[in-house]
């Protein structure tokens, strides 16, 4: 199913805020007419899992990882949870990849630039479809 973005979006960290919090929030964007909500991956909790729990709370919001952290995230798994929210809010997920200011990678663990196999995983996965 294709996703349906608008010309208006809402970015927010949402970390500080209980799930509950977070659900009203989210409902909340969607009543005043936002097409999408982009959560980030920092320091706080796992985008994927928020993401879930509020599709669950709402109906048309589309939600979307702005960004996911290459760094921090096996490639299989990413595409793994991709699928699981493609299916439980279904037209309504879209993935972010990308990579974090470098302070907040290097507080993470040792980094270094993506290796190839992990850039071939990417390009012959079905990232693209």
């Amino acid at each position: 199913m294709k996703n349906t973005l608008g010309k208006l979006g809402v970015w927010s960290f949402i970390d500080n805020y209980s799930a509950t919090e977070a659900a009203e929030f989210a409902q909340r964007v969607e009543a005043w007419g936002y097409s999408a909500l982009w959560l980030p991956e920092a320091v706080g909790r796992d985008p994927f899992s928020i993401i879930g729990y509020l599709a669950g709370q709402t109906t048309k919001l589309v939600f979307a990882t702005g960004i996911a952290n290459i760094y921090a995230r096996d490639p299989m798994a990413t595409n793994a949870a991709r699928k699981t929210l493609g299916e439980l809010a279904p037209g309504r997920f879209i993935l972010g990849l990308g990579v974090l200011i470098g302070g907040i990678v290097f507080l993470s663990r040792a980094v270094e630039p993506p290796r190839q196999t992990e850039v071939e995983v990417l390009d012959n996965s079905d990232f693209q479809r």
